[in-house]
């Protein structure tokens, strides 16, 4: 088997370990309502992007030794374009890990904008009358009272997941745009290298 074919051997072969890889990534469950299981899964998501970033640093310091000691040309261009799709395939993957986020968080932003705007209107006076005439009762200023309280409560509760989530909104969108830049660069390098290596190959 000569150089080129070896190289798109390898070329291929990363192509489908990087698929396989995404195709066998846990799909993550939708967690119950309440900051605290917000928040610890903001910091699981965290986890996930800052272990893939790991990855492509890893990938990258073994990279230039691998270049650095190889003594033929030819396997040297084969190495580097392979690191290149290993490269790319990473930060492919990191980039849609982001914007799978970015939109479970956007999701949640949404239902707790609707859940607020809910609240505000059965929280006005007319709508706490109407909802306390169906008990009967004399003690209409207490209940009255004690179920604003209770809306006021909630909302507050709701509010304040508002607000972290949309926080973390804005700074994983400007991750995913990061990742998104890094991903256009890489392939902006790696096609040249591409095209070169396809005009090596020998005409039937």
């Amino acid at each position: 088997m000569n150089i080129h074919a070896k190289l798109f051997a390898v070329m291929f072969f990363l192509f489908v370990l990087s698929s396989t890889s995404l195709a066998q990534s846990p799909q993550q469950p939708s967690p119950p309502g309440g900051m605290e299981s917000v928040a610890n899964e903001v910091g699981m998501l965290r986890q996930s992007v800052q272990s893939l970033d790991a990855t492509l640093s890893d990938i990258a310091g073994k990279l230039l030794p691998l270049i650095s000691k190889s003594k033929d040309a030819s396997a040297e261009s084969a190495s580097r374009i392979s690191g290149h799709f290993a490269l790319l395939a990473q930060a492919e993957q990191r980039a849609e890990m982001l914007r799978k986020q970015l939109l479970d968080l956007i999701e949640k932003e949404t239902q707790y904008q609707i859940r607020i705007t809910q609240l505000d209107e059965d929280m006005r006076p007319d709508n706490i009358e109407r909802q306390l005439n169906s008990y009967g009762t004399t003690r209409t200023a207490e209940m009255r009272e004690t179920r604003r309280r209770v809306l006021e409560t909630e909302r507050r509760g709701y509010q304040n997941l508002l607000t972290l989530v949309s926080g973390n909104r804005i700074h994983l969108e400007e991750d995913l745009k990061q990742a998104d830049a890094l991903v256009a660069r890489l392939r902006q390098r790696l096609n040249p290298l591409i095209e070169r290596e396809i005009e090596k190959i020998p005409q039937p």
